[in-house]
């Protein structure tokens, strides 16, 4: 029995795709590797400004209640002081949600080049 038009197509097709789902993972290896570097220097930098700036941001919101407290000065002033402390604070958070996405992206193209 003869093979039919379409399932030749199909098989060559698929051939293909193989072919190219290894040439994909073959270029995609040097971007993985590149993202584990960014990723780990990402965690690196994270963890001493987290140090640094939760100890400054500490101070700018202790020194907000404190003047707060002892009158030192008026609502708003301590208001912006215990704001600040704040921003500083997030700082950090907003870089672990970037490591995070980088982590998710080299995830899923490990997951890709190992599939």
């Amino acid at each position: 029995m003869a093979r039919r038009p379409l399932s030749r197509w199909l098989y060559k097709w698929v051939s293909g795709m193989i072919i190219l789902k290894i040439i994909a993972k073959i270029l995609l290896f040097p971007v993985v590797a590149m993202l584990t570097l960014i990723q780990w220097a990402g965690i690196f930098l994270n963890s001493i400004s987290r140090v640094i700036l939760g100890i400054l941001a500490f101070i700018f919101a202790l020194t907000g209640v404190a003047s707060l407290a002892f009158g030192l000065a008026s609502g708003l002033e301590a208001f912006k002081m215990i704001a600040t402390g704040f921003v500083i604070f997030m700082v950090p958070v907003m870089g672990d949600w970037i490591v995070s996405a980088i982590t998710v992206a080299s995830a899923i193209l490990h997951d890709f080049i190992r599939s």
